[in-house]
């Protein structure tokens, strides 16, 4: 979260291009911190085309969706933006807001991005195969600052998820007309779960942070998977279904599982919840799910000032047992017979933390 990725790490695009794909983006891509209206950095042969835009309301000059609506339609481009850009307030207004659910559908950045990616499909050859991203905005900030302070969740819009799934129709209907579909894989993902913008959702619960995952291919078999996934299975999954090997540092697993000397799915997953450099008010938190246990742990939890004394700071743990407590109710944290199992989680939710959170680089954005 605002921390760029290293120029030495490949992504999965870049291993695409790299075996003779071309790739392309329309929409989000957030490699790094985006903050007062900064640009997105594409790196350097990972697309032969793309239109970047971080969301209907980020106002980068390179925002492709904005530069199109400004001149497709200026009159609703005035009201969304009656005033110049001003980088030290980034948040969304009222007005902004009621703006954009009153747009034409056609208008809707999710519709936007449909309208690239069919064109785009549509331009390209049979002899070469492609990739292309569409990077959908559904949340409430729409690409702006988040709209509550102190806590970086963010919740669905309603209207622009629609859009979306209208989009991702429209998608499927021009890959059906070229020919395309019977050999294309279609993946539906997100960022995030279904967070809310209520307090009360601070904690990590399933619900809140649970991650839609589906994945579409002819001649794939349907099924449901119980098993710890993550979106960085994602990536493994597609080169898998390209027949390109796997980099060195990826740390997911196919989904797929076509060989035998396909690793098993890892039996955990984590979400964290992280908000500016600010740890008070119990906006820093990690999950951890793993046989069935989930552990949540409320980092630099603020007890309060009392009596002259400065505000006691400590982590508090929550330990639940998902399979007879889906909504996380019983806290088993502090019952003496689960006292293993709560070391247990904690030394694997360290290890876990270790692997993926690289503290090594600097923060570059503000949120």
């Amino acid at each position: 979260n605002g921390v760029a990725l290293p120029a030495h790490e490949q992504t999965f695009a870049e291993l695409l291009a790299n075996a003779g794909y071309g790739n392309y983006l329309a929409g989000r891509y957030q490699l790094a911190g985006v903050s007062r209206w900064t640009t997105e950095s594409i790196r350097p042969g990972e697309f032969e085309a793309f239109d970047w835009a971080h969301g209907p309301l980020h106002r980068s000059r390179q925002n492709a969706y904005l530069n199109w609506l400004q001149t497709s339609a200026p009159a609703h481009y005035s009201e969304l933006f009656p005033t110049q850009p001003d980088p030290d307030n980034t948040k969304a207004t009222a007005q902004q807001i009621a703006v954009l659910k009153s747009l034409p559908d056609n208008l809707s950045f999710n519709h936007w991005i449909s309208d690239q990616l069919c064109s785009w499909i549509g331009s390209q050859s049979t002899g070469k195969p492609f990739m292309a991203v569409a990077g959908f905005s559904v949340g409430e900030n729409f690409g702006s600052e988040p709209l509550h302070a102190g806590c970086d969740i963010e919740a669905a819009s309603e209207s622009a998820l629609q859009q979306a799934d209208t989009a991702i129709g429209r998608i499927i209907d021009q890959l059906n007309s070229t020919g395309a579909m019977d050999d294309t894989t279609i993946i539906v993902t997100a960022g995030r779960g279904s967070t809310s913008s209520s307090k009360d959702e601070f904690r990590m619960n399933e619900e809140a942070i649970r991650v839609p995952l589906l994945i579409h291919q002819k001649g794939l078999a349907t099924e449901l998977t119980h098993s710890c996934v993550s979106t960085m299975d994602i990536a493994p999954t597609i080169l898998e279904i390209a027949n390109v090997p796997n980099a060195k540092r990826m740390q997911g697993n196919s989904l797929l599982r076509k060989a035998d000397t396909t690793p098993a799915p890892r039996d955990w997953a984590m979400s964290r919840l992280r908000s500016r450099s600010d740890s008070s008010g119990n906006n820093w938190q990690t999950a951890l799910c793993c046989d069935g246990m989930k552990l949540v742990v409320h980092h630099n939890h603020q007890q309060g000032i009392r009596q002259n004394r400065q505000a006691e700071t400590y982590d508090t743990l929550s330990l639940y047992k998902l399979d007879t407590d889906p909504t996380e109710k019983n806290n088993l944290a502090n019952v003496p017979e689960y006292v293993n199992q709560l070391e247990q989680m904690i030394d694997k939710m360290i290890d876990a933390r270790c692997a993926l959170e690289d503290r090594t680089e600097p923060r570059i954005a503000e949120f």
